[in-house]
């Protein structure tokens, strides 16, 4: 064989070699029982957040209560006993602003407050409510260089704050009457706002809006009550919500800030979801149920009617965006609640993991990789680890242990960190402990998209054998 081609042959072999191979079959998971050793469990993860490459979360080792904890999956261990001795700190809340992780906690002096930890410093912000009473933030947000959120103290009742960590302050008594409270909720962003819903004492719970240094009512949408805002999503240069007119019942609506005005007539639209040029929601039509919807401020448009029979619902819900598709829960008049998906024009459940009219419930939806994980049940009477690929391929985890079952009635029951996939795992043996997964395609270049690392390695791989005179053929991936 001539130099020029031996030459070529080594170099595309060893641009093969640096081509990174996909793992199939589902990552193995490792339970970490060292928090409560033994069959009682920690409890950890209930309520958790992420910093850096760390997974903050409060869990109960059995002597201190629940205090705050990290780990990344290799190391665990407590900050601090916030909560000195065995009563609990109970931290919620968990938010990042900069290189801070900013919670709820009892300390057992000042009551719930304001707190923050960067993993190595862990100290109360601020005590808003003087005294044992506890302010208890809540609702914290990240927006610009503070943190937003809604607190208590005796004089104003719950109203607007922000803390940048050296400064907390009150943004706006926005319900002027003593310690009422506005009760401000639904934290929202739009350009250079954060919109919310609120109650001035006047007007009910209407559409309010913050920059931190002016806070003013958006529009009074009912004038002779609440309008409740909620549901926020934003696409656009517009913010989507449900709100009540007190004419019309609960509709959609939506502002720019300057325009505030109904999109559409549909009833109680909720979990409303952005994904590609569209918002998507839950609504009813009056005729057909709750089924699902999209808008995209122009056209507002019924996107399937799931469960046809009549003005029975299929409850679409738990909207997570996938690749080119929407994800969902839903039930139609043959399955009970299972995996759907969409993608606008075509919409189809996945799979009938609990066959015939039982529930399998799916919930949890994380994208990790080159697939969505959730906790579902398959008959069982509890809910497995599965995924789905973008393909729409179906595979569950094997769970060790006795009577094992995976995640929580928690807000977030899988939690991804970088390439490493966290939930809670109980079993007979470990109680309820954290578990987790590598996903092994996290990072890696889709063999699909033009430019990417992989392709740009497929298109020299191509051109080396072009040389070497072995011919290489490519093709395309295609998708359901």
């Amino acid at each position: 064989m001539p130099a020029k081609r031996s030459l070529t042959l080594a170099l595309a072999l060893l641009l093969v070699a640096a081509i990174p191979v996909r793992a199939t079959g589902f990552p193995a998971i490792t339970v970490v029982d060292e928090i409560r050793p033994g069959p009682d469990g920690s409890n950890a993860l209930w309520t958790s957040g992420r910093l850096g490459d760390h997974l903050y979360f409060n869990a109960d080792d059995g002597a201190t209560g629940y205090e705050l904890w990290r780990t990344n999956g290799t190391v665990t261990t407590r900050l601090r006993d916030i909560n000195s001795g065995p009563a609990s700190a109970e931290p919620y809340g968990f938010t990042a602003l900069g290189d801070w992780l900013y919670f709820t906690a009892n300390d057992g002096t000042t009551g719930h407050e304001l707190w923050r930890t960067n993993g190595t410093i862990t100290n109360q912000v601020f005590d808003i409510y003087s005294g044992a009473e506890g302010s208890f933030p809540n609702n914290l947000t990240a927006f610009g260089d503070w943190l937003y959120f809604t607190g208590s103290n005796a004089a104003n009742g719950q109203e607007l704050w922000r803390t940048n960590g050296s400064s907390t302050e009150i943004v706006e008594d926005i319900n002027g009457i003593g310690s009422f409270g506005s009760d401000p909720s639904g934290f929202s962003a739009l350009g250079e706002w954060l919109y919310f819903s609120a109650d001035d004492g006047s007007n009910g719970y209407e559409l309010w809006r913050t920059n931190g240094t002016s806070t003013n009512l958006v529009f009074d949408i009912n004038p002779i009550g609440d309008s409740s805002p909620n549901y926020f999503a934003a696409l656009g240069e517009w913010l989507y919500f449900s709100a009540g007119d007190g004419a019309s019942g609960f509709e959609l609506w939506r502002t720019n800030g300057t325009s505030t005005a109904r999109v559409s007539a549909v009833s109680y639209p909720s979990e409303l979801t952005t994904f590609g040029n569209y918002v998507y929601f839950r609504a009813d039509d009056g005729t057909t149920g709750y089924e699902l919807w999209r808008t995209n401020g122009t056209t507002t448009a019924r996107v399937a009617d799931i469960n046809p029979s009549g003005a029975d619902s299929s409850n679409p819900s738990g909207f997570t965006p996938f690749g080119d598709w929407l994800y969902f829960t839903a039930v139609d008049s043959t399955f009970g609640f299972e995996l759907w998906r969409t993608n606008g024009n075509s919409t189809a459940r996945v799979a009938d993991i609990n066959q015939g009219v039982e529930d399998s419930a799916p919930r949890g939806f994380t994208a990790l990789g080159d697939y969505l994980y959730f906790a579902a049940d398959d008959g069982t009477g509890v809910p497995k680890f599965w995924r789905v690929s973008s393909q729409g391929l179906i595979e569950s985890a094997v769970l060790s242990g006795t009577n094992s079952f995976i995640g929580c009635l928690c807000e977030n029951p899988i939690i991804a960190l970088d390439g490493r996939l966290f939930s809670i795992l109980s079993t007979s043996e470990t109680g309820s402990e954290f578990a987790y997964l590598d996903e092994p395609t996290f990072g890696l270049p889709g063999t699909n998209r033009d430019g990417s690392v992989w392709s740009t390695a497929l298109v020299l791989l191509a051109a080396l054998t072009a040389v070497a005179g072995v011919g290489l053929r490519m093709r395309g991936v295609r998708h359901s």
